[in-house]
């Protein structure tokens, strides 16, 4: 009996172990797929008020790897005085694209002292297409933050170089 026991509690440590490490992975396929179904909604991000050459705008905040791999996926409208604010750690050279995007955009992007020095108009929805035919929109100089917006923001809102994002700095970093 005594030599039983101990190979009894292996296993069905073992087992335990296995059934965890089961349960993890098909968690996280099953997120990984509701990120990528069509039915997937947009992510709820709270948003702060902030002030861009004059004008004022509510923004979400994407600072984490997770919220800004999701974006504004699944986004079918945006109300005019609205974006979503990706927030890096260091100023660099920025790719997007606009995977299950519904709506097209506009990228405006900063350093790291919030000016903007330089943008993208109107980038194309990607709702539906496949990855391999999705364009990246890449920004020409390093910069640190990048702000999403409707298509046509740019012209409306009369940006230029060297205009300022106005925000609290205590939102620009990690809770």
């Amino acid at each position: 009996m005594k030599r039983i026991t101990p190979i009894i509690g292996s296993f069905c440590t073992t087992g335990i172990a296995v059934l965890l490490l089961i349960t993890g992975l098909l968690t996280a396929c099953r997120s990984a797929a509701q990120a990528d179904s069509p039915t997937a909604s947009p992510q709820s991000l709270s948003a702060t008020e902030v002030t861009l050459a004059g004008h004022k705008l509510n923004i979400s905040l994407a600072r984490t790897y997770e919220e800004k791999a999701r974006g504004l996926m699944f986004v079918e409208s945006m109300p005019d005085n609205s974006g979503m604010l990706f927030v890096y750690e260091t100023p660099q050279i920025m790719s997007f694209w606009m995977k299950n995007t519904q709506i097209p955009l506009d990228l405006v992007f900063f350093t790291e002292n919030l000016e903007v020095n330089g943008w993208i108009k109107d980038m194309q929805p990607g709702y539906g297409l496949p990855e391999n035919n999705l364009p990246s929109y890449v920004s020409e100089q390093p910069a640190q933050y990048a702000l999403e917006l409707n298509a046509g923001s740019i012209e409306s809102l009369k940006l230029k170089f060297g205009d300022r994002l106005e925000i609290p700095l205590m939102l620009l970093y990690s809770d």
